[in-house]
């Protein structure tokens, strides 16, 4: 599968620019459109000042588009729409997207017109599509050198790794990683890995595999060590449960130091 539409969610944080040029990029390098989604909580209340800095931030991206040589579309807010929460306009939007860039809330996070703590939470949740998240901290120009996949058997994770797939095969990098708590359990992540690995393969991807005997930490954070101690740029994991976001899929979209790409 290639990404053909690429969706990124701007509004009026200050991370905004940066997470559009890294969709630029994106876009760029594969060919596809980039759409650009502007939109903040509880729009109607704040029509009049959001106008002029949504017309600003249109021309701008338009202009950095055409320069970059990228198909570019601007996706206005549906009227009959308008009163809805944010993360279901933005996950209605996601549904017709390859994959959508959001941001993680930062410190403003929660009063409006900025987003809710829990958006791309939600959006992973009810858009059944690939959510890439950016942190609100760090400089990400360019992501998906160094990519590492958590696996954990479930459907979740399973969409994750193909939702992945043209991220992953144009990677210097990729990294299976699974966590065990005794030799039983880690045995059989072994095995789960290594057909893992042989199904990557048969898309030209290379993988390094490694399971994990942890204890005394939790899974969460154990990621996030090895997200460091390997300098990689991407993590690709699986982000939810039916109903609710699973433990550590909540932990990474908080604690997250990489962008992170989740799927449900």
């Amino acid at each position: 599968m290639a990404y053909r539409n690429i969706l990124v969610h701007l509004d009026q944080t200050d991370r905004s620019s940066e997470r559009f040029d890294l969709a630029l990029d994106l876009a760029g390098r594969r060919q596809a459109r980039l759409s650009a989604f502007y939109s903040t909580s509880m729009p109607y209340l704040f029509q009049g000042q959001e106008k002029e800095l949504r017309d600003q931030v249109q021309a701008d991206c338009a202009a950095r588009a055409q320069q970059a040589g990228v198909d570019f579309v601007w996706i206005p807010e549906i009227r009959s729409m308008a009163h809805q929460p944010l993360a279901a306009r933005l996950s209605f939007q996601a549904f017709f997207a390859d994959l959508t860039l959001v941001g993680q809330p930062g410190p403003e996070a929660g009063a409006p017109p900025a987003p809710p703590r829990d958006l791309p939470e939600k959006i992973i949740l009810t858009s059944g599509r690939p959510i890439l998240t950016i942190p609100f901290a760090g400089n990400f120009q360019r992501v998906g050198t160094r990519v590492m996949l958590a696996w954990r058997s479930g459907r979740a994770s399973a969409r994750a790794v193909s939702d992945a797939l043209p991220l992953m095969a144009e990677a210097e990098a990729v990294y299976l990683l699974s966590f065990a708590t005794d030799s039983s359990e880690r045995e059989q992540s072994e095995v789960t890995l290594k057909k893992l690995a042989d199904f990557l393969a048969l898309h030209g991807i290379t993988a390094e595999v490694e399971v994990r005997l942890i204890s005394g930490i939790g899974l969460g954070d154990a990621l996030l060590n090895r997200v460091a101690e390997e300098g990689i740029d991407l993590l690709v994991a699986g982000g939810a449960l039916p109903t609710a976001p699973a433990p550590m899929a909540s932990q990474l979209l908080k604690q997250m130091t990489v962008p992170v790409l989740m799927s449900s």
